[in-house]
């Protein structure tokens, strides 16, 4: 075949593939509804793979593009660039504040990626398990269908969106002690002050399930490593359901899991430099990530310490044997208080944060008013595979499975912390990391356990189908639907947000009660997260109505805007006190005082009542 032959061939194959896939799913309308989002996304992702690279310098005393990895450089920057853009924003979060450091770290990552491709060409690893990379693929496709839709799950709306919206509308990053969630490592969240600086909540959050969508392939590469090779370990993985229906949203299961994959790769190969970044990105990312940094670390403490003790002597060669090149040095050196001190300076700024605003670095929790955790579910294996109450956090059957062939002493402890973990009944979300370390580093199944995990496998994917079909999102891709009609649909909340909005003036910061959902809201407001109503009645339990009402001028409250109680959609109990901002007596009292005395207007709309402030 002549090389213009296969040049023609590339260019009709590609304009057939594009009016199919024009005439499918309408493509010109999806480009115009999510292009922007998409570019932006990419130009930030290329931010944080500079900041990530460059840290990582830092930490390893040198620069070398040719030697960037992108996925770890990804994913170890993403926490970094966030608490960049957190730092940043307690000063000023605007459009240009972000965008300065958008375009400086983007300028730096996009020449860290150039070098990178011109001295070095990425090398694809064979894979052994094609149906494997099928499921895998499945899994992304419909994580691409739900990251072009709007944020709408309740944990974006409540926090992960929430708080760096609203510290958008504040123009600062400022204290929200009605929402506990606020209080947690914001690494990730705060990455995405950027994008909805400039491009609002819409365009915003699509840019950010995007960004998360990168998060998830990055992982999704740091298994495969994690896993030499086992493709069917790393499918039994991406498909669980509790990872596989969150990909294309903006939380950060995906990244803690990658940044973990990391921490255990670099101690296998005392790699110090990504040892100290994975510490300062975990400790960034999630507070679940402090006990299984003691716990890799400390098996790999002693392991070294075993290994390196007097009467341990080297095992003997077999007859012929040549000694390894690194015989002489065959343990990595010890992290150095140099990249030890970086590191935990940099992990520390949500925690020196807390402390300052709360005295407590690990707030909300030892407090008053602290979220639940454990209790969470009933602790029943069955329950957690999968439960129609709670779809999103099924951890399925391959995940569980396959870490019955874990390997290794580090795989097996981790194991052990997942079951006692299991026994405090928390979200399956908490167990995710401690489930899928193992089960990256498990043996490779012989035929018929290869044939329980391949169905186990085919059905999680049925389940993602069908949850991608039930979410609404495709109506978006095929052109039947738009964006305010998604949003009524899937969040009844947002006709009250938008009446609520429609009441308040410009100048407005509003006292939201009833309502945990406030990523919709355009004005400024204030309102309790998930599993925040006794945080709110802390606040507005004062001695006095005078007292509640001097404490709302002082922190600028103009209005309260007191939403009616619906009927709960679900009769689980953990559902409903997640959603519901339920009162105290006193607070009900004290608040209905309040508005008695020093309310000087009164207006009603769309289920919700408005009280405007003297």
């Amino acid at each position: 075949m002549s090389r213009l032959q296969r040049i023609l061939a590339i260019v009709i194959g590609l304009y057939l593939l594009l009016v199919l896939v024009d005439h499918f799913i309408l493509v010109e309308l999806l480009v115009r509804r999510v292009g922007v989002s998409v570019l932006l996304a990419l130009f930030e992702a290329f931010a944080i793979i500079g900041v990530g690279f460059a840290v990582r310098g830092v930490l390893a005393r040198g620069w070398n593009a040719e030697d960037a990895d992108l996925p770890r450089d990804f994913l170890l920057g993403y926490p970094l660039f966030g608490a960049l853009c957190f730092l940043v924003g307690t000063l000023n979060v605007s459009s240009w504040s972000m965008s300065i450091i958008l375009v400086v770290c983007g300028v730096g990552g996009i020449y860290v990626v150039v070098r990178r491709f011109e001295t070095r060409l990425p090398v694809i690893p064979p894979v052994a398990e094609p149906l494997a990379l099928i499921a895998i693929a499945v899994v992304f496709l419909g994580a691409l269908i739900a990251a072009q839709a709007p944020p709408s799950s309740l944990d974006e709306l409540a926090y992960h969106l929430a708080v760096p919206w609203t510290w958008v509308t504040e123009h600062r990053a400022i204290d929200l002690p009605l929402i506990s969630h606020s209080y947690f490592p914001l690494g990730i969240e705060s990455a995405d002050l950027p994008l909805l600086a400039i491009l609002g909540q819409i365009g915003g959050g699509i840019a950010s399930h995007f960004l998360h969508l990168g998060a998830a392939l990055a992982t999704t590469a740091m298994l495969f490593r994690l896993s030499r090779g086992n493709s069917l370990a790393v499918a039994a993985i991406v498909t669980t359901p509790a990872l596989a229906v969150i990909a294309g949203w903006s939380l950060v299961d995906w990244p803690l899991i990658g940044i973990c994959a990391l921490l255990v790769l670099a101690l296998d190969d005392g790699d110090i430099a990504t040892i100290s970044m994975a510490i300062a990105a975990g400790l960034l990312t999630k507070y679940t990530f402090i006990l299984f940094g003691v716990v890799g670390c400390g098996v790999w403490g002693l392991g070294r310490w075993r290994a390196t003790a007097p009467n341990t002597a080297p095992a003997p060669l077999p007859s012929g044997a040549a000694a390894p090149a690194n015989a002489s040095t065959p343990h990595p050196p010890l992290p150095t208080p140099y990249s030890l001190l970086i590191a935990i300076a940099i992990g520390s700024i949500f925690f020196v944060r807390n402390l300052i605003l709360t005295a407590n670095p690990i707030a909300p929790f030892l407090s008053a008013a602290a979220p639940h955790v454990a209790g969470y579910r009933m602790p029943y294996l069955s329950d957690y595979v999968f439960d129609g109450h709670f779809l999103d956090e099924g951890l399925g059957a391959s995940l569980i499975a396959i870490c019955t062939l874990s390997a290794g002493a580090l795989a097996w402890i981790l194991v052990i912390v997942a079951v006692l973990l299991f026994l405090l009944a928390p979200s399956s979300r908490i167990l995710l990391p401690f489930l899928a370390i193992p089960a990256a580093r498990s043996l490779r199944p012989m035929r018929f356990m290869r044939v329980i995990l391949a169905l186990a496998i085919v059905v999680q994917l049925f389940f993602v189908a069908f949850f991608v079909d039930r979410g609404g999102t495709f109506s978006l891709l095929a052109g039947t639907s738009y964006e305010q009609v998604f949003l009524t649909k899937e969040r009844p909340t947002f006709v009250t947000v938008q009446a609520i909005d429609a009441l308040l003036p410009v100048d407005a910061r509003a006292l939201v009660i009833g309502l945990n959902e406030t990523f919709w809201f355009e004005h400024r407001v204030r309102g309790g997260g998930n599993f925040d109503g006794s945080r709110v009645s802390l606040y507005l339990e004062t001695p006095t109505p005078d007292a509640l009402y001097a404490r709302l001028k002082h922190d600028g409250i103009t209005h309260v805007a007191v939403i009616a109680p619906v009927a709960p959609t679900t009769a689980v109990p953990q559902k409903i006190a997640e959603r519901e901002t339920a009162l105290t007596p006193g607070a009900k009292r004290i608040l209905a005082q309040t508005l008695d005395q020093f309310a000087s207007n009164v207006v009603s709309r769309g289920g919700a009542t408005i009280f405007t402030l003297r």
